[in-house]
C-alpha cells in the first residue's frame, strides 16, 4: 500500500517555469487591477469635462446677453452730471444762432482728435430737452382746458420734437457717400438744427401770439415770416453740419427746400392765410 501511494503521488522538483510562472501571474493580475482602476477612473474625468463645458457655455451666454444689453456710454453720461460739460453746450447754442460754422468747424477739430463726428457728451441733448419740456409746459397751461389738454400739448410738441428725418437711410438715397455715417451725428445735426425751431415757434410766438392772431396784414406777415425763417433756418443748419463731413457729395440739395419756403411764403402772405393763427387752433382748438 505504502509503495502505491509513493507511485500516486510522485513529488515533483522544482523548475523554471514554476519559478517564472509566479511573476508572470503576479503580472497579469496587476495588470488586470490596473486596467480595473483606470475604467473606474473614466467616468470621473468624463463628468469633469461636462462640467466644464457647460461653465464655458453659460459664460458665453452671460457674456453675449451683457454685450447686447448693455447701456451705452453716450446714456449713462446723463446719469453722472459731473461728467457733463454744459459749458460747451451753451456756447454752441449761442453759436449755432450767431454764427453756425463755428460749432461745425469745431466739430472736425474734435474729428482729428477723437475719430468721431459725432458728440460724446449728451449735455446739449439735456438742455434742448428741458427748454422743449418747459415751452411744452408753459404752453399747454396757457391755451388749454384741463389737465388733458395740457398733458396733449406736451405729448405733441415732445413728438414732433423727437422726429429726425435726417438718418443715413434717408440720405444713402438722394447723396454719395463712401464712408459710414454716424447715426449719432445725424441726431446731432437735427438737434442743432430744432434749436431755431424751439426759439422762434416756441419761446418767440408763445408771447407774440395774442398778436399774430389778430385778423390783419401785419399779424399775417410777422406769422408766417416767424415760421419761413425758422423752417429755412432749419434746413440752412442741417445743410451745414452735412457739408462738414468731406465723404458727402451734392449737400447743396438740402437747401432746395427753402425755395419751397420763399414761394409759400409770398402766396400765403398775399392771400391773407395765417400760418401762425392756423396752427394755434389746429393745436389748441
Amino acid at each position: 500500500m505504502s509503495r502505491n501511494s509513493e507511485y500516486s503521488n510522485p513529488i515533483l522538483p522544482l523548475t523554471s517555469d514554476d519559478i517564472i510562472g509566479q511573476p508572470r501571474h503576479f503580472n497579469e493580475t496587476h495588470s488586470v487591477t490596473g486596467s480595473i482602476e483606470s475604467q473606474s477612473t473614466i467616468p470621473s474625468v468624463s463628468t469633469y469635462a461636462q462640467r466644464s463645458s457647460h461653465r464655458s457655455r453659460m459664460r458665453k451666454i452671460r457674456e453675449n446677453f451683457n454685450h447686447r444689453f448693455t447701456v451705452p456710454k453716450y446714456f449713462r453720461r446723463m446719469m453722472v452730471f459731473g461728467s457733463l460739460d454744459f459749458e460747451t453746450a451753451f456756447w454752441e447754442m449761442m453759436n449755432l444762432i450767431q454764427n453756425p460754422k463755428r460749432v461745425y468747424k469745431a466739430l472736425y477739430y474734435q474729428k482729428q482728435t477723437k475719430n468721431k463726428w459725432a458728440r460724446d457728451d449728451p449735455s446739449f441733448v439735456l438742455i434742448l430737452g428741458f427748454l422743449l419740456s418747459i415751452s411744452a409746459v408753459f404752453w399747454g397751461l396757457m391755451y388749454t382746458t384741463g389737465i388733458f389738454g395740457s398733458t396733449e400739448a406736451d405729448f405733441i410738441h415732445d413728438a414732433r420734437s423727437m422726429y429726425d428725418p435726417n438718418n443715413s437711410n434717408f440720405l444713402s438715397k438722394y447723396f454719395v457717400f463712401d464712408s459710414i455715417l454716424e447715426w449719432s451725428y445725424c441726431f446731432d445735426i437735427h438737434c442743432n438744427a430744432y434749436l431755431m425751431i424751439w426759439l422762434c415757434l416756441y419761446f418767440v410766438q408763445f408771447f407774440c401770439l395774442p398778436l399774430l392772431r389778430m385778423n390783419n396784414f401785419l399779424s399775417t406777415l410777422v406769422g408766417n415770416t416767424l415760421y419761413f425763417f425758422a423752417l429755412s433756418y432749419y434746413f440752412l443748419i442741417t445743410f451745414y453740419g452735412y457739408n462738414a463731413l468731406p465723404f458727402l457729395q451734392k449737400t447743396e440739395y438740402l437747401l432746395s427746400p427753402i425755395i419751397g419756403f420763399v414761394a409759400a411764403w409770398l402766396v400765403l402772405s398775399l392771400s391773407g392765410f395765417n400760418v401762425a393763427n392756423y396752427m394755434c387752433s389746429a393745436y389748441f382748438s
